[in-house]
């Protein structure tokens, strides 16, 4: 056989199928060297190939979904299997009733997300019990303490109306005004501690710690109550509310012309990013066991004389509620008058 001397054209492909079998066919047309033309045809059975494809397509078809299957069923007991405990933990949280005091979830031993998850549920649990526990001692004190001044007026109104002779109007009326003004002390006071415990600080502003000071000291020298020291009270400028940080002043300074012997003084200073309030008395002091719960509400450490000089058991409270949401603390030391020293720290701004 003569070999062709070029290719005259690019080669074509066909398929052909012949007793059932098909074929790829591939042409082209080349010049022999007489001069004449030629086709040459190569051919090649496409049986194994359509046997690999049968057979890819088939494994394919069945394989596939039974994989997916496969896949579908292990990730549901995986997953399964992964959230049980944190499906225990949802009707443990369900079961929790308002009653159910001290209810804790079951932390598992696995030392994953889940078992953070309980610890944190746990100490939610705990939070919501002392609010809780807080909260039904403070109705508790507060319908204590709404209900004497209210018994005290109808004791009063009793003797006077069965006998006239014993209590006069004139006295009847300076007891029922005084227990007046004590229910409006408390339900004030109980109107911003609702107030702090909702909002916080509801307008905040540049606030002249020293001009709030400096009056209070005003106040007092013209009551003539104890004799108070105002030296110490240099600027200080803070951000807060004015009438909720006037209020915080007020009650410190309450509080010390209550339990001072006959001498208080007051100070407001500059201390690094700070501004310090310092209220000083020359009374008995707070014993160190003491001072923190004297900021609790209606807590009152001499009952007799709190209540003969109208102290309400709201007034630190509030102090400290107030300063909080200032972002700022509230601390008891020892005088350099010999009796309690109230410090109250609030960040300088504005």
């Amino acid at each position: 056989m003569t070999t062709p001397t070029r290719r005259r054209s690019r080669p074509a492909t066909s398929r052909w199928t012949h007793d059932g079998e098909r074929w790829l066919l591939v042409s082209d047309d080349v010049d022999l060297p007489d001069g004449t033309e030629a086709t040459i045809v190569f051919g090649s059975s496409l049986e194994s190939a359509d046997t690999a494809t049968t057979a890819v397509t088939t494994l394919l078809a069945v394989g596939v979904p039974v994989l997916v299957a496969l896949m579908g069923v292990g990730t549901w007991i995986v997953v399964g299997r992964s959230l049980r405990p944190v499906d225990r933990i949802r009707r443990e949280v369900d079961a929790v009733r308002g009653d159910a005091r001290g209810a804790r979830i079951a932390v598992p031993d696995t030392g994953d997300e889940v078992a953070r998850l309980a610890d944190t549920m746990n100490a939610m649990l705990e939070r919501l019990d002392r609010s809780a526990s807080a909260q039904r001692q403070f109705v508790a004190d507060a319908s204590h303490e709404l209900r004497s001044p209210i018994a005290s007026v109808r004791q009063h109104a009793s003797v006077a109306a069965a006998h006239p002779d014993r209590i006069g109007v004139g006295e009847l009326a300076e007891v029922v005004t005084a227990e007046n003004d004590r229910l409006a002390r408390l339900v004030d006071g109980l109107l911003v501690l609702s107030k702090l415990d909702e909002r916080g600080v509801a307008d905040c502003r540049a606030v002249d710690l020293d001009d709030l000071v400096l009056a209070e000291v005003s106040r007092v020298r013209s009551a003539g109550l104890v004799s108070i020291d105002g030296s110490g009270v240099g600027p200080a400028r803070v951000l807060g509310d004015p009438a909720v940080l006037s209020r915080v002043v007020r009650n410190l300074v309450d509080n010390a012309v209550r339990h001072a012997s006959g001498r208080i003084a007051l100070g407001v200073r500059a201390e690094g990013t700070w501004a310090v309030l310092t209220v000083d008395d020359d009374g008995v002091g707070v014993p160190g066991p003491e001072r923190d719960r004297v900021f609790e509400r209606f807590v009152r450490l001499d009952e007799a004389r709190s209540r003969d000089d109208g102290g309400s058991g709201l007034g630190l409270a509030i102090v400290r509620d107030a300063v909080r949401a200032h972002g700022g603390s509230v601390v008891i030391e020892d005088a350099p008058l010999g009796g309690a020293r109230f410090v109250v720290r609030i960040a300088l701004g504005g």
